[in-house]
């Protein structure tokens, strides 16, 4: 764990990518600036980056979890969430033909790739953007309290970082630059989540990272246009809280763009006179990786119970927030579980 390690202590170590954009005068060019998973995703693109990233972070959550890959009968009791994001590319013929392969091979190569035996209907794809992971969440506590499956995995990948999805940001103006200070960084990750019921936790004796006691998504609706900044977040952070008494840490996707930060200026301006968000630390992941796309709500709620587990006076109650490019908003509340309880 210690890109979390690295992201409590705020080290940030962005990279010139491989995209050069011109400077103000057009005499000369200069490159955008990232955070590339530099010797660990060179090489990969399409369905082979999402495979490669995705199965590293399963391997890494296996190793933490002290979990075995070849038990078979644990695995088929388990789901899985691959969530991403619609693909970054001009071209609709060519974006849609990828997102077609991503749909029809990208869980079943994960799975196949790691050697986990999980069947095939229970593999899910959520292309939702930055609110995937909250939205596989939602689904695997739905799925746990029905009794469908005794735990649920939940994949976040993604890479903003490549040539094409670079274009795309730069055609639409999003990219931070030395000419556009307000803009994001991009960057690519992956991060993977293991989810079950305390009762099912403590039969195999697991040790909790945290807690999840609440998580919350609102997709877009037709009159959304229509809905002041920041109050679609508003709701659904004050549906995820009303049972918090304290918000001791808040994580969110920022990542330099105005329109997300205009979202949560005026989301915080609703919010701050409410008690459990009074004193309250904020934290942005993207300060430290850039812009991971789909893969920043898996990394916010690692980041939260990781620092839990690691840092004692760090509060007991942490809000994950994230906003898709669609306007869908989602957020979930966790909790310090006992130090060294089975749950």
């Amino acid at each position: 764990m210690s890109a979390c390690a690295a992201l409590r202590a705020g080290i940030t170590r962005p990279a010139p990518l491989d995209f050069q954009v011109a400077s103000r005068d057009d005499l000369a060019v200069e490159a955008v600036m990232g955070h590339p998973l530099t010797g660990v995703s060179d090489g990969f693109s399409g369905l082979g980056l999402h495979v490669h990233l995705a199965s590293l972070a399963l391997r890494d959550l296996l190793h933490y979890g002290k979990l075995d890959a070849t038990d078979t009968g644990f695995w088929r009791d388990t789901a899985l969430w691959v969530c991403t994001s619609l693909p970054r590319i001009e071209e609709e013929a060519d974006g849609e033909a990828l997102q077609r392969l991503l749909e029809s091979r990208l869980c079943s190569a994960l799975v196949h790739r790691v050697g986990l035996a999980i069947p095939p209907d229970q593999q899910r794809f959520m292309p939702r953007g930055h609110t995937s992971v909250l939205g596989g969440v939602a689904e695997a506590f739905e799925a746990l309290s029905h009794g469908r499956v005794r735990r649920a995995l939940v994949v976040g990948v993604d890479s903003l970082v490549g040539e094409e999805e670079l274009q795309w940001f730069a055609f639409h103006r999003r990219l931070k630059t030395p000419e556009q200070a307000v803009g994001l960084m991009p960057g690519e990750a992956s991060a993977a989540l293991l989810l079950e019921s305390e009762g099912e936790a403590r039969r195999r004796q697991a040790v909790s990272s945290g807690l999840v006691s609440a998580v919350e998504v609102l997709e877009p609706s037709l009159d959304s246009q229509d809905v002041p900044p920041g109050l679609s977040l508003a709701r659904v952070i004050e549906a995820t809280m009303a049972q918090a008494s304290r918000i001791h840490t808040v994580y969110g996707d920022l990542n330099g763009e105005e329109w997300k930060a205009r979202q949560w200026g005026s989301a915080l301006v609703r919010l701050s006179s409410r008690p459990p968000f009074q004193a309250m630390r904020q934290s942005w992941p993207a300060i430290s990786l850039g812009d991971t796309g789909a893969a920043s709500g898996a990394i916010q709620l690692a980041l939260a119970c990781r620092t839990f587990l690691r840092n004692p006076s760090s509060g007991d109650t942490a809000l994950v927030w994230s906003q898709s490019d669609s306007g869908a908003v989602a957020s979930a509340l966790v909790h310090r579980a006992q130090a060294n309880t089975p749950v």
